[in-house]
C-alpha cells in the first residue's frame, strides 16, 4: 500500500468526531454515520497526534483490513460492526454474543448499542440488565424517562363547550334576538368646564 491510497473511514460515534493535524493544516469533522475517503498517510499521522489512536480505535472505523495492517492496528471483529449489525445483535443475538460484544467492542460501538437498546426498547430484560451492568447506564430507567417525556409532550386537548340547540330567547315582537357579536360602543362623555 502507498501512503497516497484513499481509505474509507466511517464515523461510528453518535455525535460529531473531529481531529486536526496542525503540521499538515488538516482539520476534519465527521457527522454521525458519515464516511469519508482519507489518505493512508493522514491516518498514520493521526495515530501520532494526542488522542489520535483513541479516535481510530473507538470513534472511527477504518474500513480496510490492509490499511489496519499497515497502521499496525489489531482489532476485534466487533470493531467492524455497523449500526445494523448492533441492532440485530440486540434484538436477535444470544446473551453470550452480547456479553462478548460488551467485552470487546470499541467505545463508540457500545454507545450505539445503548442508544438502540433505549430507542428500540429491546424486550429481553436480561440483555437490558447486561448492558446496564457493563456500562453503568440503566436502560430500564432511560426507557421510563422517555415514556414520561412523551406523556408530557402530548398536547392537552381542552374540551371547548359547544351549544347543541338554538338560544330560545325572543324579542318583544316575537322575533328571535340576534346575539351581539360586536363589542359595545364606547360611551361618549360631555366635557364640562368648571366655572370660576
Amino acid at each position: 500500500m502507498t501512503g497516497k491510497e484513499l481509505i474509507s473511514v466511517r464515523n461510528r460515534n453518535n455525535g460529531f468526531t473531529g481531529y486536526k493535524i496542525p503540521d499538515r493544516g488538516i482539520w476534519r469533522n465527521f457527522s454521525p454515520g458519515e464516511t469519508k475517503k482519507i489518505e493512508l498517510d493522514e491516518l498514520r499521522e493521526l495515530q501520532y497526534q494526542p488522542g489520535g489512536e483513541y479516535i481510530l480505535q473507538n470513534l472511527l472505523v477504518v474500513e480496510s483490513q490492509e490499511a489496519l495492517d499497515f497502521l499496525n492496528m489489531e482489532v476485534e471483529p466487533e470493531y467492524n460492526y455497523t449500526e445494523e449489525d448492533i441492532r440485530n445483535l440486540l434484538l436477535d443475538g444470544t446473551l453470550d454474543q452480547l456479553k462478548d460484544f460488551l467485552d470487546f467492542a470499541p467505545t463508540g460501538a457500545i454507545e450505539i448499542a445503548k442508544n438502540i437498546a433505549v430507542k428500540e426498547e429491546i424486550p429481553d430484560v436480561r440483555k437490558r440488565d447486561e448492558i446496564s451492568k457493563a456500562t453503568g447506564f440503566n436502560i430500564n430507567s432511560a426507557i421510563s424517562v422517555n415514556h414520561a417525556l412523551e406523556e408530557e409532550e402530548e398536547p392537552k386537548v381542552e374540551n371547548k363547550r359547544q351549544r347543541r340547540a338554538e338560544i330560545p330567547s325572543t324579542a318583544s315582537n316575537g322575533e328571535t334576538k340576534e346575539r351581539r357579536t360586536e363589542a359595545p360602543a364606547t360611551p361618549k362623555y360631555k366635557v364640562v368646564e368648571k366655572k370660576k
